[in-house]
């Protein structure tokens, strides 16, 4: 039994971290889909429900599929995606526990941000893109 499992999985890509991302989304969209099931005549939890079972159909296509470089690149890119997201709330996090002594105002030019300590009153702030500012703090 255990010759014949090897055997389909032979040159496959298997469960990647995509494949894990798209299955826990299609259980959360399941138990959405049972917990709307009397919210607009069950519309909404069809929905849900189509959304469940679309994802996993889509993970078990890319756990069995044999083009591995395709499956690889998407992979790839969505590990790229998830590192932006992580960097952007690790930035968030930070700002906010620094934000009883800086406040942060983000340059319409480049958009970043720029940490300024409070209470200094009005001032001319300019970012490293050359943007002129003048903000209260």
């Amino acid at each position: 039994m255990r010759e014949k499992i090897g055997k389909i999985f032979s040159g496959r890509q298997g469960m990647d971290e995509l494949s894990k991302a798209l299955f826990w989304c299609s259980l959360a969209c399941m138990a959405l889909s049972a917990l709307t099931l009397g919210v607009l005549n069950g519309v909404l939890s069809s929905i849900f429900s189509f959304l469940g079972f679309f994802q996993i159909i889509l993970c078990f296509i890319r756990a069995f599929s044999r083009r591995l470089g395709q499956r690889e690149a998407e992979n790839a890119a969505y590990l790229a995606w998830l590192s932006r997201q992580r960097s952007k709330l690790g930035a968030y996090k930070e700002r906010r526990r620094q934000s009883r002594d800086f406040k942060f105002f983000k340059c319409p030019g480049c958009g970043t941000y720029i940490r300024v300590p409070r209470g200094k009153g009005r001032l001319h702030i300019k970012c490293k893109c050359g943007y002129m500012l003048y903000r209260k703090t």
